[in-house]
């Protein structure tokens, strides 16, 4: 008997146990972007409209997406925020990944980083992660619908970091008048600085008429808009792209663009997530349906050999 037939025992019982370990794993993560737990309480006060979290648990569902290579100091390449929805999956923007000539971003020009309590500090918690997959959407219109990603990491955050957390989805549409949340490290004011610590501000859900007259050629059903009510407007702005608007303890939206940071009296553009749950959980699972099936085939390979040599 050959050496490969005597080994091949060990290497099929080795194949089965990492098989059962990864299909484990792959259960844990289902199970962590299927699931509703709520995320910690948040204490938040006011400052001339914009608000400052006093403790860092809103910063366990948010990730800054990167370029690869900071240029002079750790946290200037930022582009876009995101929302953590499982272990290895981060919610944006299309326009985040994807250019005007509809080319998308190679995965290794990306990164996310999470767990950043400053967007300029490098902690002890702070982890760096390589994207496997960009995932835009492939109705996605520049400046218009479906203005939605995926970003798969090449790794699952680890579950003993206190610091990231995942964010569960909204399901239902959004009444008008909800008052709601937007989080980033955007630009403070139009053209101005990008914020080092996550600055977020309450908006409102405005109805589809309201929001219609504003983007008559763009608004869809697929579309939320909000913004303030008062004299004084407060919007989303560069680089708070692709971050969520939390409605209660979900991700009802992501900002998606708005007008020129809340200079123009005009509420921001965001894409409902409840619209596209169906396209967020195909698009999800989809790499992790293909992974299972080679899987069983693996399986049925290595039970196919042992009964035919043993």
């Amino acid at each position: 008997m050959s050496t490969l037939l005597q080994l091949s025992p060990i290497l099929c019982c080795t194949t089965l146990f990492l098989l059962l370990g990864q299909n484990v794993h792959s259960r844990r993560n289902t199970c962590l972007y299927n699931s509703k737990r709520l995320p910690p309480n948040m204490n938040f006060s006011f400052l001339n409209g914009i608000e400052r979290f006093k403790r860092l648990q809103p910063y366990k569902h948010l990730v800054s997406i990167r370029t690869t290579r900071a240029t002079a100091y750790f946290g200037d390449n930022h582009i876009c925020t995101g929302s953590i929805i499982s272990s290895n999956l981060i919610l944006t923007s299309a326009h985040c990944v994807i250019d005007r000539r509809k080319i998308i971003t190679r995965t290794h020009r990306l990164v996310v980083v999470a767990g950043a309590p400053n967007r300029l500090v490098r902690s002890k918690r702070t982890l760096e992660m390589k994207v496997l997959q960009v995932m835009p959407h492939k109705e996605f219109i520049p400046a218009g619908a479906h203005d939605i990603a995926l970003l798969r990491l090449a790794k699952s955050f680890p579950d003993d970091n206190d610091f990231i957390k995942v964010i569960p989805l909204n399901e239902e549409i959004i009444p008008n008048g909800t008052k709601c949340r937007i989080l980033g490290w955007g630009q403070l004011f139009y053209r101005g600085p990008y914020a080092a610590a996550p600055i977020n501000a309450v908006l409102t859900v405005f109805s589809y008429d309201y929001c219609q007259q504003f983007y008559p050629d763009v608004f869809d059903e697929t579309m939320i808009c909000a913004g303030k009510t008062d004299p004084w407007d407060l919007n989303a702005c560069r680089g708070d792209a692709g971050g969520p608007l939390i409605c209660g303890d979900f991700v009802a939206a992501i900002v998606s663009w708005s007008s020129y940071c809340g200079e123009i009296r005009k509420p921001t553009l965001f894409t409902s997530v409840y619209h596209h749950l169906a396209w967020i959980r195909k698009t999800g699972a989809g790499h992790a349906t293909v992974v299972k099936a080679i899987k069983s085939l693996d399986l049925f390979l290595c039970t196919l050999f042992i009964h035919i040599y043993f």
